[in-house]
């Protein structure tokens, strides 16, 4: 769902646009960048619960959400925003979320 939301064309053209005019203004990219670091509230959440349910290791759940989105969007966003081109594999997302678990999983 996530990466059908930032990958339709609607928000690719959107994106296409604010992201040329933060280009030319610094203290108009930092106060979208904070606001758009709020959209990902509810995968932070997300993992906050798994965290602090024992699901997932203790750790920052802001500095991990956007460790596995980076991860997604730079197999599924950014080819498609600078690019043009779809990922199709299917495995590439079972990859993001693999690694990430990895990296967070709870000590036997």
């Amino acid at each position: 769902m996530y990466v059908a939301v930032i990958t339709e064309a609607e928000a690719m053209g959107l994106n296409r646009m604010v992201i040329s005019e933060l280009l030319r203004d610094l203290d108009r990219s930092r106060a979208f960048f904070a606001e758009m670091a709020t959209h990902d509230y509810p995968i932070t959440e997300l993992i906050k619960d798994a965290m602090e349910a024992g699901a997932l290791r203790r750790s920052d759940p802001e500095f991990a959400a956007s460790q596995l989105l980076g991860l997604v969007k730079n197999f599924f966003f950014w080819p498609e925003f600078l690019l043009g081109e779809k990922l199709t594999s299917e495995g590439v997302m079972q990859d993001c979320v693999a690694m990430f678990l990895s990296h967070y999983k709870t000590d036997p």
